[in-house]
């Protein structure tokens, strides 16, 4: 569970440098589009931000060491088998109802899926609530965010690393789209509980 919290403690430590880099100049532009300071939109773009990198410290961490990179490379960096999952769906049930295996829910098929739908639910929510976009484009933007996290795993941190660390999983953009959309979906359901943007 503490690998789940990094992302968290990564932010917390950053906190000052966040504020400077994107309350304070969101406050500047605020201000010259309408003139005064508007709490509410203030609120969403700042945690909009918060939300952004949160996610891509969730998908760099936790950060392995070099030498353990080098030690044990992935036999696989890319995964391009649309339903890949089904087979690890099937698996893993199979397991339960047997007893034969054990069933890490944390780390399993389970998780992929539900992780993945839950990381850009919120950014669809986002993009309807405060950016106005239509479903097609929550749709595009869902995606091409997700593949950036791909392509950033892919490129093992942009070189920093000898080898990636991760794999590039079609599965995870697929899902990582469709959480997107089913947020802009659901958000009209959700809107009540959203602070109005005057």
């Amino acid at each position: 569970m503490h690998e789940y919290l990094l992302p968290l403690y990564m932010i917390y430590a950053l906190f000052p440098l966040i504020i400077v880099f994107f309350f304070i100049p969101y406050r500047i532009y605020q201000h010259r589009k309408y003139g005064r300071f508007i709490l509410a939109r203030t609120l969403i773009m700042y945690s909009f931000f918060l939300y952004l990198i949160c996610m891509y410290f969730y998908i760099i961490t936790p950060l392995p060491s070099f030498e353990s990179v080098l030690a044990g490379p992935l036999p696989v960096t890319i995964q391009l088998h649309p339903l890949a999952f089904l087979h690890d769906f099937r698996e893993q049930v199979y397991w339960i109802r047997t007893g034969i295996g054990t069933v890490n829910i944390s780390h399993s098929v389970w998780f992929q899926v539900g992780g993945n739908l839950g990381l850009l639910f919120p950014f669809g929510v986002y993009l309807r609530h405060y950016f106005h976009r239509t479903l097609r484009q929550t749709l595009v933007l869902s995606f091409l965010l997700s593949l950036f996290f791909e392509l950033t795993q892919l490129s093992a941190l942009y070189g920093i690393y000898p080898a990636p660390y991760r794999v590039f999983d079609v599965n995870d953009l697929m899902f990582n789209t469709i959480g997107g959309g089913i947020g802009y979906c659901i958000f009209p359901r959700l809107k009540q509980y959203f602070p109005t943007l005057s």
